[in-house]
C-alpha cells in the first residue's frame, strides 16, 4: 500500500508527478490540508475556499487534482473532494461529504481504494460517515466499483467506466475540521455478507455464526433467551435461524446426565403431541437454558449446544421441535410450505459438499430441547424422517442454533 504526503514550504522528496486539473492561481497562507496518496490538497476552513496545491496552485471545491497512484503507473487519476451545506436547527455546516476519482485505468483492477481523513494536529483518522466510521473503503471489482469492507451501509456509490464517486449519506466530518484526505490503494480485502453481518440473508447464507441458514419469517417471531419480542441480538424479534456447522459439538448425547433423566423440567412445557407450531420457533434458547439450570453436566444435549461458540457467539442452543422441524426440511431438501408441516420426503444430504439443504447429517435420530414429559424428550429420525420422543437416556446427535 502506498501513501505519501507533501506539504507546502518544506523539504520533500516525490518521485511521482503532481499536477493541477485547472489553471494556477495564486493565494496566501492556508490553514488546513487534504492529501491524496503521493499529492497533497491544502484546504482552508471554510466551504467555497480554495483547495491550493503543494506548488502553491489552487483550486475551487468541486474541482479536481490530477495524480498518479501506486496502481496506476504513469496515468493520472483526477481527484475531486466535495463539502455539502447540512442544515441543522436555527444553523448548519459545511461537510466533507463526498469524494470523486476518474481516469482509473484497467491496472487498478482488483484494487481497494481506501479514503481517510486528519485534522491539522492528530494521527488518528476522524470519523467521516455512519456516525464514528473512519475509514471508506471502495473496491475495483475489474472495473465495477463496489462498496468496500466495513463501507456497505451510511454511504452509497455512483459507478462508471474508470470512475466512481462515493457519497457519505450522513457525513460527520465539517470542513473546518478537516486538514487532510488520504486516498491509499492496495490488495483487496475481502468484506463480510450482508448476512454475515446480520443484515440480510438468503437461504443457505453462511451467517454471522459461521453456520448456514435454514429458516425465514417475514413477521418475526419471540427469541432470546427468555423468548421475548427484544430477544434477539439487536433487541427485536429475530427472523433468521442459523444451523451451525456438521463439526459443531460432534457426538452424541443424551437428552438429561445421569440422575436427571427421569425428572421433569418444570419451565419446559410438557407437549404430548408435538409442538410444530410457529409459537414454538425461537423457544429452544430458553429451553436449553432450563435444562443447563437443572444440573445437567456437558455429557448432556442442550448442555454442549449452549457451549458452542462458533463465531464468537455464545447464543447457540438445542432447538426445539419446532425448530427442528425447519431444519429436517432443509436437511431434506424439502421446500417449505408452512411451519406447521411436518417434515417428509426428500433426500437427506449425508456429505460434506454444499447440496440443496445442509450437510453432514446422518441418517439418525437428533434430539431437540422440547420435553414430552419427566422421562421422554422429542426429537426426529432424519432418516426417515420421522419425529419421535425417546427415553432421556439415550445418546443421540445434535445440530446447534442460533436465532437472530
Amino acid at each position: 500500500m502506498a501513501k505519501g504526503e507533501v506539504r507546502p514550504n518544506a523539504d520533500y522528496y516525490c518521485d511521482d508527478p503532481v499536477t493541477p486539473a485547472v489553471k494556477r492561481r495564486n493565494f496566501g497562507a492556508l490553514t488546513s490540508s487534504v492529501m491524496l496518496i503521493v499529492a497533497g490538497l491544502f484546504l482552508s476552513n471554510t466551504f467555497a475556499a480554495n483547495i491550493s496545491l503543494s506548488s502553491g496552485a489552487g483550486v475551487e471545491f468541486g474541482q479536481g487534482v490530477s495524480m498518479t497512484t501506486a496502481c496506476s503507473g504513469s496515468q493520472a487519476l483526477t481527484v475531486t473532494p466535495y463539502s455539502t451545506f447540512v442544515n441543522s436547527s436555527g444553523a448548519g455546516s459545511y461537510y466533507f461529504s463526498s469524494i470523486k476519482v476518474s481516469g482509473i485505468p484497467s491496472s487498478c483492477n482488483g484494487f481497494d481504494f481506501t479514503i481517510n481523513a486528519y485534522n491539522s494536529s492528530g494521527n488518528s483518522p476522524l470519523a467521516i460517515f455512519n456516525t464514528s466510521s473512519t475509514s471508506a473503503v471502495v473496491h475495483n471489482n475489474a472495473g465495477t466499483f463496489q462498496l468496500g469492507v466495513g463501507t456497505t451501509t451510511g454511504a452509497s456509490i455512483s459507478s462508471g467506466s474508470g470512475t466512481f464517486t462515493i457519497t457519505f449519506t450522513d457525513p460527520v466530518a465539517t470542513s473546518g475540521a478537516v486538514s487532510r484526505v488520504t486516498l491509499q490503494t492496495g490488495e483487496h480485502v475481502a468484506g463480510l455478507t450482508l448476512c454475515q453481518q446480520g443484515i440480510t440473508c438468503s437461504i443457505g447464507d453462511i451467517g454471522p455464526g459461521g453456520g448456514n441458514i435454514f429458516y425465514y419469517s417475514s413477521a418475526g417471531f419471540n427469541c432470546g433467551p427468555t423468548f421475548t419480542s427484544t430477544g434477539s441480538p439487536t433487541n427485536g424479534l429475530c427472523h433468521y435461524l442459523e444451523a451451525a456447522p456438521s463439526s459443531a459439538a460432534s457426538g452424541t448425547f443424551p437428552y438429561a446426565s445421569t440422575g436427571f433423566d427421569n425428572l421433569d423440567i418444570s419451565t419446559i412445557p410438557s407437549d404430548t403431541n408435538a409442538d410444530y407450531t410457529s409459537a414454538a420457533i425461537g423457544l429452544g434458547y430458553k429451553n436449553s437454558i432450563a435444562v443447563v439450570n437443572q444440573g445437567n453436566n456437558s455429557t448432556s444435549a442442550a448442555v454442549a449446544a449452549r457451549a458452542y461458540q462458533g463465531g464468537a457467539k455464545n447464543d447457540w442452543y438445542l432447538p426445539s421441535q419446532s425448530e427442528l422441524n425447519q431444519m429436517c426440511k432443509w436437511a431434506r431438501g424439502v421446500a417449505w410450505t408452512s411451519d406447521t408441516t411436518v417434515c417428509s420426503g426428500g433426500t437427506l444430504n449425508l456429505g460434506t459438499g454444499a447440496g440443496l439443504g445442509a450437510s453432514g447429517f446422518v441418517s439418525n435420530f437428533y434430539w431437540s430441547s422440547s420435553e414430552r414429559e419427566s422421562s421422554n424428550g422429542w426429537g426426529i429420525y432424519f432418516s426417515g424422517p420421522t419425529p419421535d420422543y425417546l427415553s432421556k437416556f439415550h445418546v443421540r446427535y445434535i445440530r446447534p442454533v442460533r436465532a437472530f
